[in-house]
């Protein structure tokens, strides 16, 4: 971790995590709570509190080299409240799993495979994501670092294509804002950038102990999924209307059908779109997955067998299939949340604390 070239595969891993669902639903929901042109500043400000939070989390971290959340917290907490604290991170990475998987599974049954069950969809998700974790993680982030570019390409591409339909009374008054509902919205689009928590997890095969590579690595991941999410807030806004984007489900996606070109030999748009997107979701469930292994054989002192990945896999595939339709699942997703906030804030804030009890805090 001495350069930025040895950072570029951890960004990478970050970016690719956090890049996920938001991009697809994130629109809907804050034009749902701010109402107003000017809600991408939600997004900036939902991103600097998570900047601010993973270095935080970081604070914990660095005093730990090569251990992971799991490894610290029996040491600091005792062995028993420990382990529950792991199984709430746990519970939390097998959760976001199943939401996100599902949500996936949703869009492609409605804009490419509508005659496929979706338990088919999930299954393959699954199944190929237990393969490639079964490799370790030097294999994670090599998978990762190959279809980045493609990621990016994608996104590029929907960006130029879309410009042309930007109806710029759609993007005014520029300077209005209201100042509670921009922070009534940061509630969600903070929430858009969880992925950076993996940290306390990563930490436990790179030796993440100095402030000016982490901050350089938590910057760029960070900010450049924020200017990824206020690039596409702005062409959402400037496609469809606030008011739109308050009843549509999938924006993002319907603003990739709004893309016409006569002439060109491919006409449906949405179906570039929804391959990258589909592979960073791919490669978030990927992240999580692989963090909750790490999580139970700590806790259960068991090795990566293909036995607790295969229960693993079985659990994230139930619970995935739990909602019963698009609503339940959102409801689902409102839930997460609150299990968010006791991985994200809660756990690193009470083994913090600890710290200083234990000594360890210099």
């Amino acid at each position: 971790m001495q350069t930025n070239q040895h950072s570029l595969p951890i960004i990478i891993f970050f970016i690719s995590t956090i890049i996920g669902v938001g991009i697809v639903t994130l629109p809907r929901e804050t034009a749902t709570i701010v109402g107003q042109p000017n809600m991408w500043i939600s997004v900036i400000l939902g991103a600097m509190i998570a900047f601010m939070n993973a270095l935080f989390i970081f604070m914990l971290m660095k005093k730990y080299p090569l251990k992971t959340v799991f490894d610290i917290a029996p040491e600091l907490v005792g062995k028993w409240i420990g382990k529950l604290l792991n199984l709430i991170f746990v519970c939390y990475t097998i959760a976001i799993s199943a939401y996100i998987i599902r949500t996936m599974a949703e869009i492609v049954n409605y804009y490419l495979l509508d005659k496929t069950p979706k338990f088919v969809v999930l299954l393959v998700f699954v199944l190929s994501c237990m393969y490639l974790v079964s490799t370790g993680l030097s294999n994670i982030l090599l998978f990762l670092q190959l279809y980045f570019p493609i990621i990016l390409l994608m996104f590029l591409l929907l960006t130029l294509l879309s410009i042309k339909n930007i109806e710029p009374s759609h993007l005014r008054p520029i300077m209005y804002m209201d100042g509670i509902d921009l922070l009534k919205g940061v509630n969600s689009t903070f929430f858009s950038f969880v992925g950076y928590e993996l940290l306390m997890v990563l930490s436990g095969q790179h030796r993440l102990t100095r402030w000016k590579p982490v901050v350089f690595i938590l910057g760029m991941s960070i900010g450049s999924v924020c200017f990824i999410y206020v690039l596409f807030f702005i062409l959402n806004i400037g496609v469809l209307s606030i008011e739109e984007l308050k009843v549509i489900t999938f924006p993002t996606i319907e603003m990739a059908k709004a893309i016409e070109f006569q002439g060109f030999f491919f006409e449906r748009f949405e179906l570039l779109f929804l391959f990258g997107w589909i592979i960073t979701i791919f490669t978030t469930l990927t992240a999580y997955y692989y963090s909750a292994m790490i999580g139970v054989c700590k806790t259960v002192n068991c090795k990566n067998s293909l036995l607790m990945n295969a229960i693993i896999g079985l659990l994230i595939l139930t619970l995935s299939l739990l909602p019963s339709g698009i609503t339940e699942l959102f409801s689902y997703g409102t839930y997460l949340n609150y299990l968010s906030y006791a991985s994200l804030i809660a756990i690193p804030l009470v083994l913090f604390l600890f710290s200083f009890r234990k000594g360890a805090m210099k």
